[in-house]
């Protein structure tokens, strides 16, 4: 019997698109290092090739930006919530690692504050979620 329910609806269309994206940003991660790696491009193409996994990751957010319009209030308070968690983590880790660089410890690439964010998301998601159980 399918499922009418339209919150499981957008979740079930959420995970099989947000998988989609995932996936097609390794086919094209896994290759546009390689080619980086390798110096097999150069000049703007180069460019071009260094910029082509950020177009899942677009498809990613837009993927997202659906599952928060077609999802039931509930599911959009906790996801805002959450967003608003992983900001918080995000800009106090940031400030005092940035502290911390002063000191002497070294520069970090801004992959940390992307990894930090998604993580901190995750971790406010379960914080958020148990106040609504």
């Amino acid at each position: 019997m399918a499922d009418t329910n339209p919150t499981a609806v957008a979740k079930r269309r959420y995970i099989i698109a947000l998988c989609g994206c995932m996936a097609a940003y390794a086919v094209i991660l896994i290759p546009a290092i390689w080619l980086l790696s390798h110096d097999v491009v150069a000049g703007p193409l180069r460019y071009a090739v260094a910029l082509a996994p950020a177009v899942p990751i677009v498809f990613v957010w837009l993927t997202i930006l659906r599952y928060w319009a077609t999802t039931d209030e509930l599911e959009r308070r906790v996801m805002l919530e959450s967003l608003g968690v992983a900001g918080a983590i995000t800009a106090l880790l940031a400030a005092t690692y940035g502290f911390l660089e002063g000191a002497g410890l070294p520069h970090l690439s801004a992959w940390w504050t992307w990894t930090v964010f998604m993580a901190s998301w995750l971790v406010g998601r379960l914080i958020v979620q148990r106040f609504y159980e």
